[in-house]
């Protein structure tokens, strides 16, 4: 349920002192501004067959050679400045040495993970891991639940910046864990950045997470929401739940303090160079971290070109560390903004779903009910390219949600037991047969069509600006002129105009 859905230029420049608020009741942050980075999770997963997927198996050839192309290709030099290790690095049997530690699996990372810190560090590179408050990760690795003092003390002798704790367990235990973790890390004798996965397993409700209690627990940032999917249309469902929820979630963030929306995309080719804009645009006035879910070996020029954005990346990093909200309804055309430390307010002009008036209507699409097929499911074309995205530890009623918010979702497969399946675009390519599966689809299915560019406004009003206003374009790094009470943009279907608005 939406919280809101307009908010006055009042309620934006308000959130200056909501945040100052919620800061002062912790310690001196140990990231001042949101975290920037790299991370496996996007497109290496959990590939561990090293012999048949040697250039992109979870090992530690993989993660030097981000570093290295990290470093060498400038994104060092952007303010890119971490290597993310994901789930999988553990080794399984025994899952702890004789002292009762984690370690990585021999195999694969045979120097150790000291030395792999050690290497980063010497390339002023942050080294950053993760584990999990259950006990196994989400891929059925060891994890941290009930061993969270003697983590903190192995990571912290590894030399690690940034951990991610993940969930994937019993969550009753995480108003328990996710605190211990807080303390031991506290208590670790080395300054790590700690990022808190708790809120994405608490639902859809924003205003009912305990934001203040995370923070109390040492929480440097947490994952809010739903892990973000390699496709426009849970890309764009998180914008619209960071727009539904803006007002509260905004109230928490505060430098050191962060809500994550989860990694960018930009740099894969799931999404198109304007998709990617809006992304890197949305997450910069949101004060999200970039964390990076690409393959830094393997990227376009323009989808490199919006990644290093010095001016979209002023604006995420701005020290006032303000995070900004849709400021108009919510709907086919939106307006987004967030106030800076030189009086300079970014713009947003986020063309999701729009055409030029009468609109037509939009796709027919149920929720209410369901086409099920029993034992197996009904399979998309274009093999793995038809999936939308897999998932695992889910619920049935959280999976039918995640379809239904997502206009680009045709149906999914689900095995029960695991909570495991697949989102699927089309249901197109017939059925396939697995008694362990149920497949549901929307009963009338349409995917959204491409419209053409339209004209978006903002009216300096609403953004606390008056008088003669100087329009700087970030994405063309050019001055466009001085206006009086209003600019319009014509902005390209997916696509997001970013501003910054200056009083002449």
């Amino acid at each position: 349920m939406a919280v809101c859905c307009t908010v006055a230029v009042a309620g934006l420049l308000a959130l200056v002192a909501v945040q100052s608020g919620h800061a002062a009741s912790v310690s001196v942050p140990q990231v001042l501004t949101p975290p920037m980075g790299w991370m496996s999770w996007e497109v290496f997963r959990c590939e561990v067959d090293c012999l048949t997927h040697n250039e992109t198996c979870i090992n530690e050839y993989l993660y030097k050679s981000q570093t290295d192309r990290l470093v060498a290709d400038g994104y060092l030099d952007a303010g890119y400045d971490g290597i993310h290790l994901d789930d999988c690095w553990m080794r399984k049997v025994p899952s702890r040495d004789i002292e009762g530690r984690l370690v990585p699996d021999k195999r694969r990372f045979p120097s150790g993970f000291k030395a792999l810190g050690d290497y980063m560090h010497s390339k002023n590179v942050r080294f950053a891991i993760y584990t999990a408050e259950s006990p196994h990760t989400c891929a059925k690795y060891p994890a941290s639940a009930g061993h969270e003092e003697i983590d903190a003390d192995t990571f912290a002798s590894w030399g690690v910046d940034y951990l991610k704790v993940d969930g994937c367990g019993d969550r009753s235990y995480y108003p328990t864990g996710y605190p211990k973790m807080g303390k031991a890390l506290v208590n670790s004798g080395r300054d790590i950045v700690y990022s808190c996965s708790w809120p994405a397993y608490l639902g859809n409700d924003e205003a009912s997470k305990p934001y203040d209690v995370m923070i109390a627990s040492h929480c440097n940032l947490w994952r809010n929401w739903r892990d973000i999917q390699c496709n426009w249309g849970s890309l764009s469902s998180i914008i619209d739940h960071w727009g539904d929820y803006g007002p509260v979630l905004a109230k928490y963030a505060a430098a050191g303090h962060f809500n994550d929306p989860d990694m960018l995309l930009i740099g894969n080719d799931c999404i198109t160079d304007v998709e990617a804009a809006t992304q890197m645009a949305i997450w910069s006035i949101i004060a999200a971290p970039l964390i990076m879910g690409n393959d830094l070996r393997n990227i376009t020029a323009s989808q490199k070109e919006i990644l290093l954005n010095k001016d979209a990346i002023a604006v995420n990093q701005d020290s006032l560390v303000q995070q900004g909200l849709r400021i108009t309804p919510k709907g086919d055309t939106e307006v987004w903004a967030r106030n800076l430390s030189d009086g300079s307010v970014a713009v947003g002009l986020y063309n999701k779903n729009g055409h030029p008036s009468p609109a037509p209507p939009p796709p027919p699409t149920s929720c209410s009910s369901w086409n099920i097929t029993q034992n197996g499911y009904l399979e998309a074309c274009d093999g793995k390219q038809g999936n939308i995205g897999c998932f695992e530890g889910q619920t049935l009623k959280d999976v039918q949600q995640e379809c239904c918010d997502n206009p680009y979702c045709a149906g999914f497969s689900f095995e029960a037991s695991k909570g495991y399946g697949c989102l699927k675009k089309n249901t197109d390519c017939g059925m396939h047969q697995n008694n362990s599966f149920v497949g549901y689809d929307k009963p009338s299915f349409t995917p959204p069509q491409p419209g053409p560019p339209v004209n978006i406004t903002v009216n300096f009003a609403d953004v606390g600006l008056s008088g003669s206003v100087k329009v700087y374009d970030i994405w063309t790094h050019k001055q466009v002129g001085v206006f009086s009470s209003s600019f319009s943009a014509e902005v390209p279907f997916h696509g997001t105009g970013f501003y910054r608005l200056t009083k002449a």
